[in-house]
């Protein structure tokens, strides 16, 4: 890889960290490309991406963006992981599933809206509902007091007018 191919993969690098939403860094020794390739495609259908990176370049990325503390892990063969538009915490989800099923994969940190995780809190991120459930959590948490309030009102019309229907079929076979 020559100078100019060096520097425009920094670049990259440094404008992926920065736009990412979640950038986690794993490494991958023992993983074989079959088993890489099905990770590549389970991280795409969550909108992700993973590409393997050389230790300078990542660790040039890192200081270029104020994250010395990420630098000291840049050691061994390294996956990044980030998305832009997928949801975070399905994405952590989903690195930390494959990393038990394979027991390749070593989390070594995450990047979260530019803010240094260490593991823990990445498997914290992980143990999280989704964005989707989150919001039909808020939502029916909204919803719930609006329907007890709909049932309260509706409630006692509804068994008048069973009480008025049950009286008005007792009449009638009373004059059958």
């Amino acid at each position: 890889m020559n100078k100019k191919d060096k520097q425009q993969l920094l670049e990259f690098l440094s404008e992926q960290l920065k736009l990412s939403k979640i950038s986690v860094l794993a490494e991958f020794s023992g993983l074989s490309v079959k088993e890489t390739e099905e990770f590549r495609r389970e991280m795409k259908k969550h909108s992700s991406r993973v590409l393997v990176v050389k230790n300078t370049l990542m660790k040039m990325a890192l200081q270029a963006r104020s994250l010395d503390e990420a630098t000291k892990f840049m050691e061994g063969p390294n996956l990044l992981i980030w998305t832009d538009k997928g949801d975070e915490a399905e994405v952590v989800k989903e690195i930390l599933k494959f990393s038990k099923s394979s027991g390749k994969l070593k989390i070594k940190f995450g990047l979260l809206n530019n803010a240094f995780l260490p593991v823990e809190q990445i498997e914290k991120l992980g143990s999280l509902p989704s964005k989707k459930t989150l919001q039909a959590m808020v939502i029916g948490g909204i919803k719930a007091p609006l329907s007890n309030i709909v049932y309260n009102v509706k409630y006692p019309i509804i068994r008048m007018i069973m009480i008025l229907r049950t009286f008005s079929d007792k009449k009638e076979k009373e004059n059958g």
